[in-house]
């Protein structure tokens, strides 16, 4: 895939979920050829992962069609889209450099709407608000918001973006360096450590029990958000609820969509992808949140290779490593979440990650080390994946069964020493590195069965 860059903005280094590529296996798996790795047992036709049928009538070709990228930094996190058709037409050049300044446009707005670092975004006035309190929204936020209901519904309650407090408890909010997980002492809240210097607050320090209880309670009232849509606008309602902490410190129900937003955005930028033409191409949102069209690789049969990072064998800086599987996909929404992207060993010697278990106020505990999803939305596919890691390895397995037959879904999953040990999807066919056992099987009816 030959990408040149129209523009560069600035991107923070990033630990990249995937290995994508329309080239040879090679390129991103050394030591061994992709077709001599054991895969799942099952018909490779039953889950789809909403993939449509590609008419080689569609594809851009000939020996002038290239692959052309914008990068972007929004939310906190890089982007980039790329799109692929022959640009010595000049028409092609111009529809792509339209496509990103409308981009450009959409992600400004939306970053303006949900960012928890923009005072006056909708979100931040709704965080701040009152209990009980009605805060008017713009529509953008009414439809991210709604999105975040009916998955927090569909997964009772396993996805849940009020879980806020409990990310800034340990150190897994924008106010925290991502390598250190410590924040400037001008940041302080009641519940936070500071160093012996009491210059930085300390994210990784084991925080005070109250404050994780207190936190768990909040989040769970996310039920009692109401969004309504009326004549005069949009409008959510804050619960009418607080909690206290140990010093006469009350909070309120406060959000986080971040992860959704970049979701929404992905397939925001699809649609307006093929609104401008494009038939080939790829949204990527923080190397997590992915919108699909097809590839220009005829032996791929126009799909992309997803090479799915080994969380125990992860890149540093790009480096090719060994994936723990290979998906193809195009058409569709595709998300992952892990456990090994965001983490690290507290005072007390466990691991914490940035996954926040609703039901306990803690980091997610050992079960699934990493979940990709390729179907649907990406915004549904990012709470879906989030919400597969708080459920664990079973009930995300009976989940997957009754909820997702027409996603593609692979995780692998950590043994009680903590090191990843199997692989387990639903996707008939999937190339698995041998290093890890092979979960499952598949029945007739493309049910995830458990070895």
């Amino acid at each position: 895939m030959n990408i040149s860059p129209f523009k560069r903005a600035a991107a923070a280094v990033c630990c990249a979920a995937f290995c994508l590529s329309a080239a040879a296996f090679a390129a991103c798996t050394p030591g061994q050829d992709e077709d001599e790795w054991p895969t799942i047992d099952g018909d490779g036709g039953i889950n789809t992962g909403g993939t449509s049928e590609i008419l080689p009538d569609d594809i851009p070709s000939g020996e002038n069609v290239s692959s052309l990228a914008y990068d972007y930094n929004y939310l906190g996190s890089p982007a980039r889209l790329v799109a692929s058709a022959d640009f010595t037409v000049q028409s092609n050049l111009d529809r792509l450099k339209e496509l990103n300044a409308e981009v450009m446009q959409f992600i400004e707005k939306l970053e303006n709407c949900l960012s928890t670092s923009v005072p006056s975004s909708d979100i931040s006035r709704f965080n701040a608000a009152a209990a009980g309190e009605e805060v008017k929204v713009d529509e953008l936020t009414y439809t991210v918001l709604e999105i975040a209901v009916e998955y927090y519904q569909l997964t009772q309650g396993c996805y849940n973006p009020a879980v806020y407090y409990s990310v800034d408890l340990f150190g897994f909010s924008p106010r925290f360096n991502t390598y250190t997980f410590t924040a400037d002492a001008s940041t302080k809240m009641p519940y936070d450590r500071l160093s012996d210097d009491g210059k930085q607050v300390l994210g990784y320090a084991e925080p005070d029990s109250r404050y994780v209880e207190i936190f768990r309670d909040l989040a769970s009232h996310m039920s009692e958000l109401t969004i309504e849509e009326r004549e005069d606008g949009f409008f959510v309602t804050k619960p009418d609820y607080t909690v206290e902490g140990l010093y006469g410190d009350e909070y309120t129900l406060a959000i986080d969509l971040g992860g959704l937003g970049k979701g929404y955005a992905a397939d925001v930028v699809k649609e307006l992808m093929t609104e401008y033409g494009f038939r080939c191409g790829y949204f990527d949102f923080g190397a997590s949140s992915y919108s699909m069209l097809a590839s220009v690789d005829p032996s791929q049969n126009y799909m992309w290779k997803m090479n799915l990072e080994d969380p125990d064998n992860a890149s540093i800086f790009g480096e090719a490593r060994a994936p723990y599987a290979i998906m193809y996909v195009a058409d569709c929404g595709l998300s992952t979440s892990g456990d090994y992207i965001k983490c690290y060993t507290a005072q007390s010697g466990e691991t914490y990650c940035h996954i926040i278990d609703p039901f306990t106020g803690r980091p997610k505990s050992l079960g699934i080390a990493a979940c990709t999803l390729a179907g649907g939305t990406a915004a549904g596919d990012d709470a879906l994946t989030t919400a597969l890691l708080v459920m664990g390895e079973s009930r995300a397995v009976k989940f997957i069964n009754e909820h997702l037959k027409n996603y593609r879904v692979a995780m692998i999953v950590r043994d009680a020493s903590g090191a990843c040990s199997r692989i387990i999807s639903n996707v008939g066919g999937l190339s698995c590195n041998p290093v890890y056992q092979l979960g499952n099987t598949l029945d007739g009816s493309g049910n995830i069965v458990l070895n």
